[in-house]
């Protein structure tokens, strides 16, 4: 699976990180992608920090990065992904409409959720918690689709 990095820092800074661990075991990024979310002193790079030395975050560097047009951390993603056919969480609504036109299966931070509540790493509290928590930590969610997103974990059995 690989990442970007606003999963990656939102789920640090309300201390969850290891929610990318327990539903995949590991996460693969470009360092372009470390070097945004690894900035001292911003909240949750501890926790980033502490992943990367146990192991389960990897880094690898795509052979060759596209210029998409976006950030340099998604430029890199989105090309890793790519050329590793493999997953990418991304939260960005531009790098996910590239990513799907280039074949790339997206899962978005809050995919997470409903997968970790699937393989019962959490139960549905718990995801609404953690879901109030990455919006107070400045994840943003359009009012419309978090009142889709509760009521979708409310259903969940």
């Amino acid at each position: 699976m690989i990442c970007n990095a606003t999963p990656l820092i939102c789920l640090s800074r309300i201390n969850q990180l290891e929610l990318l661990e327990k539903c995949f075991r590991e996460i693969i990024i470009p360092n372009a992608v470390r070097e945004e979310v690894l900035v001292m002193d911003k909240p949750g790079h501890i926790v980033f920090n502490e992943a990367l030395k146990k192991g389960w975050i990897k880094i690898i560097e795509p052979k060759e990065i596209s210029d998409f047009g976006l950030g340099k951390g998604e430029n890199s993603a989105i090309s890793l992904a790519k050329e590793n056919k493999d997953k990418l969480i991304i939260d960005d609504a531009l790098a996910i409409k590239l990513a799907q036109a280039l074949n790339i299966q997206t899962l978005r931070t809050t995919t997470l959720l409903f997968m970790c509540l699937e393989k019962k790493i959490i139960n549905k509290k718990q995801a609404i918690t953690i879901l109030d928590k990455l919006v107070d930590a400045g994840y943003y969610i359009a009012p419309k689709y978090y009142s889709a997103l509760l009521t979708k974990l409310s259903d969940c059995s």
